[in-house]
């Protein structure tokens, strides 16, 4: 998604990323998506989750879903 960077994702404590977006961007590294999974796996097992690697953020910066306001 335009508009979002580094910064931007180092500043939303739990971003919600469309991970299938992710899986399916061409551009993204395999391991890229492979890491996000496993850390959806984790929190799915109420499991802490490693923390994103910040060669991750900028594939997954892309992939951000913009929430609207309540």
């Amino acid at each position: 998604m335009p508009g979002f960077d580094n910064a931007n994702l180092d500043d939303i404590k739990h971003p919600l990323i469309d991970v299938w977006a992710v899986l399916e961007d061409p551009d993204i590294p395999r391991d890229v998506g492979q890491r996000l999974l496993t850390r959806q796996r984790a929190r799915t097992l109420g499991v802490a989750p490693d923390p994103v690697p910040d060669g991750d953020k900028p594939f997954l910066a892309r992939h951000i879903v913009d929430l609207p306001s309540s």
